[in-house]
């Protein structure tokens, strides 16, 4: 589905993404983590064409990003930056068919059809109920699922999230967290998405990928990836692992300095 051979970027002479190499199949869940700074949201935003690698090449479908109408690119590969919109006082079905926007005319308005779409992804995202509520009255959580259903209304087949899980208490990140996956299971999408959570990510990704100062320092299964001294390598500090209701789940060691 998408490969990226030896991509860079720059910002003004500092590197923030370095000789990446990297394919995504189709329907999976990927985690991408790191450290802040680490290249997480540029390699998004590459993908997604808001930036253009400087070196390398991106494919989908075999076909170079550069090669792909803006538009036809849009119906097949969806992006969703952390902070999307501001709370605006407006209904929620019409804030997820304006995703329906790569398959309308440059003057067309939405037909039945679009609006179909947008309910059939308010109800992928366990929202149904706030159709005709306003955005500027949910909560935070509520309307991360409006956002996340307005990328799903174009029915992409790559789903690029930025720090999704970002400002969400506990509850809503496991919530959010196995919304993903679900999504994945019943659509077939594949979804990345860059994260700090790394216990989320975890028991619910297929796939981690973790980055290192602009490079890509692991691409493993989550069990691989959730191991101490792998975690003290790659992100500084030292945990522990241990067992609740039948997962592994990593905890800083209290009293421990870095390594």
């Amino acid at each position: 589905m998408l490969d990226l051979r030896d991509v860079s970027f720059a910002y003004e002479g500092s590197q923030a993404v370095g000789r990446i190499t990297v394919s995504f199949d189709a329907t999976q869940l990927i985690a991408l983590t790191g450290p802040n700074g680490s290249g997480k949201s540029t390699l998004l935003k590459l993908i997604a064409r808001v930036l253009t690698p400087h070196a390398g090449e991106i494919a989908f479908d075999g076909k170079r990003l550069r090669d792909w109408p803006a538009k036809e690119y849009a119906k097949q590969v969806a992006y969703l930056p952390q902070d999307p919109d501001p709370a605006f006082s407006m209904r929620a079905i019409d804030v997820v068919v304006s995703g329906r926007a790569p398959f309308l005319g440059r003057f067309a308005w939405e037909r039945d059809s679009d609006y179909a779409e947008a309910e059939h992804a308010l109800d992928l995202c366990d929202a149904s109920h706030l159709g005709d509520r306003y955005l500027d009255e949910m909560s935070g959580g509520e309307r991360k699922r409006i956002f996340l259903a307005r990328v799903l209304a174009a029915r992409p087949r790559l789903i690029l999230l930025d720090e999704p899980l970002a400002s969400l208490d506990i509850s809503h990140v496991q919530q959010f967290s196995a919304l993903l996956g679900d999504i994945v299971d019943r659509t077939g999408v594949t979804v990345l998405y860059a994260t700090h959570d790394l216990n989320w990510a975890a028991a619910y990704s297929d796939r981690m990928l973790v980055m290192q100062r602009g490079v890509l320092a692991r691409d493993a299964a989550p069990a691989e990836v959730m191991q101490p001294e792998v975690v003290r390598e790659l992100f500084g500090f030292d945990a522990e692992a241990v067992s609740m209701n039948g997962r592994s789940w990593l905890v800083p060691r209290v009293g421990v300095s870095k390594a």
